[in-house]
């Protein structure tokens, strides 16, 4: 395989590494797969590897105020740091991945890298480089999959070129806002995943998670519910003391979350759930009628043949 070595890095590295403010816009927006996969790579990586790198795979959107880049998929890079510091990138099995991805699905293409390795070092500018030869402007995505602080973070940079003289001498890696996106589809997966199974189940996170039945997704949700307004009205009785400085922004969003609550009588209310408990058991009660016969119907034929 042909493979693309980069020397150890300088005793001082040649490029900046603050965030940059000037310029357009760019946000990067994740699906949680790019996630769960970057953490799966880490978690089975060879033991002499202490970060792992891969592919990000993707579109990107021209928006009135820069560039969306829609980070939809990856995969992983096979890749081996040098003693030195240097990197071995192997830039065949990259290039077959990547027209692999390609042809499974057209509209996606490489749009930057991860790492697992939150530092920006030499190494990051050699992936870089390899990477600008597709796609000429590639961002960064940096997950630190060793939960310092018991936290997963997420961020991303993007490759700004300076210089002087018309060529570019340095590369500044500034940071970008990243968002975290999913579609209602993702989002109930997620759901399952993080609430599913019974509670000594969810003890290991490798346990296959179960959907929750109507009723247990129904408990939850009114639990969740529950606990964001004893938040909500613990807050404001904080305010309402003295004791926490409020914003408009925090006012308006309260004020707006209640006056989309109808306001509906007590009495009618019950009417109406109780009606709707008739008819959820009224369903029930058919369905199992229509669940005995169709037994009773196959042991029948079973006992004629």
């Amino acid at each position: 395989a042909e493979m693309a070595a980069s020397p150890p890095p300088p005793s001082k590295p040649f490029f900046l590494a603050p965030p940059s403010k000037d310029g357009e816009q760019i946000v990067l927006k994740v699906h949680p797969l790019v996630v769960f996969s970057i953490l799966d790579h880490y978690k089975r990586r060879d033991p002499k590897q202490e970060h792992v790198i891969g592919i990000l795979m993707g579109e990107v959107n021209i928006t009135p105020e820069g560039k969306e880049y829609q980070i939809k998929n990856c995969f992983q890079q096979e890749s081996m740091e040098h003693k030195g510091g240097g990197l071995i990138f192997d830039v065949h099995y990259y290039q077959k991945m990547a027209a692999l991805q390609k042809k499974l699905n057209p509209k996606e293409s490489v749009i930057g890298w991860y790492a697992t390795d939150t530092q920006l070092d030499i190494i990051s500018y050699e992936v870089y480089s390899i990477i600008r030869k597709n796609f000429p402007e590639p961002v960064h995505l940096v997950v630190d999959a060793s939960l310092r602080d018991s936290r997963l973070s997420v961020d991303g940079y993007a490759v700004k070129k300076m210089g002087f003289g018309g060529k570019a001498r340095l590369c500044q890696f500034g940071r970008v806002k990243t968002e975290l996106t999913a579609s209602e589809a993702a989002k109930i997966a997620l759901g399952a995943v993080t609430t599913g199974g019974t509670d000594s189940e969810r003890k290991s996170p490798f346990t296959p998670a179960t959907m929750l039945s109507e009723m247990e997704n129904l408990t939850y949700s009114l639990r969740e519910l529950l606990h964001l307004l004893e938040t909500v009205s613990e807050y404001v009785d904080q305010v309402v003391a003295g004791k926490e400085r409020s914003t408009p922004e925090i006012g308006s969003a309260i004020k707006d979350a209640l006056a989309a609550i109808p306001r509906i009588d007590m009495e009618m209310f019950t009417r109406m759930f109780n009606q709707k408990t008739e008819n959820m058991l009224m369903i029930l009660y058919l369905t199992n009628i229509i669940r005995t016969q169709v037994t009773l119907t196959n042991r029948i034929y079973e006992v004629l043949d």
